[in-house]
């Protein structure tokens, strides 16, 4: 972190954006990010801003051999560059948008970026304020579930029209974050099965099929620009305490991953993780979030439905596995064993028992 540090400052000392101190923040492995104060401060009055740095390694486990793609960094440039044109729907309950991009240092691939203070990322705040159950918060969480699912459903419309032909060409010049995400969701699963055999073994065939189904997915000619990583660490929001008609700005983070894909990957990503609040901790408030986030999201046919819940049920088993402090080992097992039987009836097209079940709202039950 130390040089890393010092490489921000070099790369900024000749801008406008150099720094009197520099903080590190939590949350995300890939890069390196900071809070910075700049030293004077801009037109705005903008005083404190974001700063990411990325490394062809994880900035969180050197050592681990993970190379990064370098690309990810022109990515997110050019995502939250043509991003601050986005309409913000008005009938949303919250203000959902992305953070602004003040300066990109491509020889070092250092970004400068909206700073939002007090800012929890939404699995924090959840796990900060909704541990003690109060049913009073449903409105609030709806609210926001409801916002989230609206802006990626504009986002997805607006990202796929002729008007955004710059920004579709760049994702198209490398598909090496395909590759990657490919990688760690449906190459991983395959390989899961060695890691919980007791509970996988029974699946490995549909797993398989699950995975093979998704590398040819890739060569199909209707991929759309998705943001790729859309889940509930990269939705930020003020730490303040729910409260009935508080309606918070959303800031959407982390636009390394966007891609070519299907939508229904970003829909699984987040309700998954919204999902591990009821799975892990008993918290309601994540099966509220889920439904507010479909009900925003809008209409969806049944194939979307079990495409979007294969991916609830990839991300239950590989990273609720992987990510410490979730629960313990028997948790684990337990929510392991949940997304097998999602994977599995989503590939077989269950839709009674899915209609029986927590995630019935993707087929428009309560």
């Amino acid at each position: 972190m130390d040089l890393a540090a010092e490489k921000v400052k070099a790369a900024l000392a000749n801008t406008h954006y150099v720094c009197s101190s520099l903080h590190p923040l939590s949350g995300g492995a890939a890069n390196f990010t900071f809070k910075g104060r700049l030293l004077t401060a801009l037109p705005d009055g903008t005083e404190e801003v974001a700063i990411k740095h990325g490394e062809n390694f994880l900035a969180s486990n050197p050592s681990s051999g993970w190379e990064l793609p370098m690309f990810r960094c022109k990515v997110e440039e050019e995502c939250l560059k043509d991003l601050g044109g986005m309409p913000t729907p008005p009938w949303a309950p919250c203000v959902v948008r992305t953070p602004k991009i003040y300066h990109f240092n491509h020889e070092t691939n250092t970004k400068v970026i909206e700073y939002l203070d007090s800012a929890l990322s939404l699995k924090d705040y959840a796990l900060k304020h909704f541990v003690t159950p109060d049913p009073s918060r449903k409105p609030f969480c709806l609210d926001v579930g409801k916002s989230l699912g609206i802006w990626l459903r504009t986002f997805h419309d607006w990202g796929n029209k002729p008007e955004q032909s710059r920004l579709q060409n760049v994702l198209k010049q490398d598909n090496c974050l395909q590759t990657l995400r490919h990688r760690v969701y449906y190459s991983a699963l395959v390989g899961d099965v060695k890691r919980f055999p007791d509970i996988l073994s029974d699946a490995k065939e549909v797993f398989e099929q699950v995975e093979k189904t998704a590398a040819e997915e890739l060569k199909r000619e209707d991929l759309v620009v998705i943001h790729g990583d859309f889940w509930t660490g990269n939705s930020l929001l003020k730490d303040q305490v729910p409260q009935d008609g508080l309606k918070p700005d959303i800031f959407i983070v982390d636009w390394e991953m966007a891609q070519y894909g299907v939508r229904p990957v970003d829909l699984g990503q987040m309700i998954a993780e919204c999902y591990e609040l009821l799975l892990f901790k008993n918290i309601e408030d994540g099966k509220w979030l889920v439904e507010g986030f479909v009900e925003g999201y809008g209409p969806i046919d049944e194939e979307f439905a079990f495409r979007a819940l294969i991916n609830v049920g990839i991300h239950l088993v590989i990273w609720g596995s992987r990510v410490a402090g979730w629960g313990t080992p028997e948790q684990v097992q337990e929510v392991v064993g949940k997304g097998k039987e999602i994977i599995v009836h989503a590939w077989n097209k269950d839709r009674v028992w899915f209609e029986a079940g927590d995630l019935a709202c993707l087929f428009g039950k309560p």
